[in-house]
């Protein structure tokens, strides 16, 4: 009667651990936000310097530099940081950013 009972108990568990980090995981997708900015960036040593920096900043999960149309994008996790913080940061560094708002297309 007893080894039922713990193998019972064992499997409830189990259930509730797999509920709760199903749910983690879905929570931790919802958090994630992209911005492209345009930023005055046109030389490798500018590019590396902001790629030796900007990775650090809280919540930057992913970013990519394009020299030839001069734009930034970061992938963020907006429970940790805000668009708003990311134009401050390259700012900061000498390279103020304006976000490119790309328009949704039209039906």
């Amino acid at each position: 009667m007893k080894t039922i009972h713990l193998i019972t108990v064992a499997i409830i568990s189990v259930l509730l651990l797999a509920a709760v980090s199903a749910n983690s995981q879905t929570n931790k997708a919802k958090t994630d936000a992209e911005v492209l900015f345009s930023i005055a960036v046109d030389c490798p040593s500018c590019q590396k310097k902001l790629e030796a920096k900007l990775p650090f900043e809280k919540g930057v999960k992913d970013m990519k530099i394009d020299l030839e149309s001069q734009t930034i994008w970061f992938l963020f996790s907006s429970d940790k940081t805000t668009k708003e913080t990311l134009a401050k940061a390259l700012d900061k560094l000498g390279y103020p950013a304006k976000e490119i708002v790309q328009e949704a297309p039209k039906k």
